[in-house]
């Protein structure tokens, strides 16, 4: 499988195409970055997708959501697909991607870890036999340089909460004198410091117990490999939009 890395010069970017290079059966056969050095890969790396001359079978996307138009674009011209990998997308940004997938196979998840997506069915599971009588809180845990809040993780999990419960709102953080706590909340609050890879927790916070569902990204290689995994799942799919629950349940 032949991998064009959008993003290469970010961290994961880095990280993907230094794991495709010990990998059994696929690889980086060129990337695209407005800030990459040349001299740093041992593959073309572009500044424009557009000029992109190797043969691709897939495109892994760790970059910003800006690049996203581009990125769809050459996806939908020469019928690649795509695993799209990055946060914070709007509801116009998704309104495109949903049409994209009408014409290729597109894959998005806010988190590329086979763990995270265990857990997220766990949460839905919690949801069903629980949820209506806790209070369901959602915490985060991120490094200083992420972005966007609440990480596309948490937003995973409130709407596997959500798909089992009705007239559910997000709240995000409590300031001031907020009311009380009423049922249809699920409190999401996110923390930021250091070098935190990630951290979920989800409490179901009933009468004189709790049940907490949690997970901890100890390093970002894992991200990388599930983007990988991904790609292989999507390079045999009919066009469509996909995520990691459909690859691994």
């Amino acid at each position: 499988m032949n991998v064009l890395v959008y993003g290469i010069a970010g961290t994961m970017g880095k990280i993907v195409y230094n794991t495709l290079k010990n990998h059994p059966t696929a690889k980086a056969v060129c990337g695209v970055d407005k800030f990459a050095n040349q001299a740093d890969f041992d593959i073309p790396v572009y500044t424009d997708i557009k000029d992109v001359k190797e043969h691709v079978d897939c495109v892994i996307d760790f970059s910003v959501k800006a690049a996203l138009p581009d990125i769809l674009s050459y996806c939908t011209q020469n019928n690649i697909p795509c695993v799209l990998c990055t946060t914070g997308y709007n509801d116009d940004e998704i309104a495109s991607i949903n049409e994209a997938s009408k014409s290729i196979a597109v894959f998005r998840s806010g988190n590329m870890s086979v763990g995270v997506n265990a857990l997220v069915k766990l949460v839905k599971e919690a949801a069903k036999l629980i949820g209506m009588a806790s209070d369901i809180e959602i915490i985060e845990q991120h490094h200083n340089k992420k972005i966007d809040a609440p990480s596309g993780t948490a937003i995973m999990l409130a709407d596997a909460v959500k798909s089992q419960m009705d007239n559910l709102e997000i709240v995000n953080g409590r300031e001031g004198i907020c009311g009380k706590r009423t049922q249809n909340e699920i409190g999401m609050h996110a923390v930021r410091g250091g070098t935190i890879v990630g951290k979920h927790e989800v409490l179901f916070i009933m009468n004189n117990e709790v049940v907490t569902l949690k997970h901890e990204s100890e390093n970002k290689g894992i991200f990388a490999e599930g983007a990988i995994r991904a790609a292989e799942y999507l390079i045999n799919q009919p066009a469509g939009l996909y995520n990691m629950q459909d690859m691994l349940f």
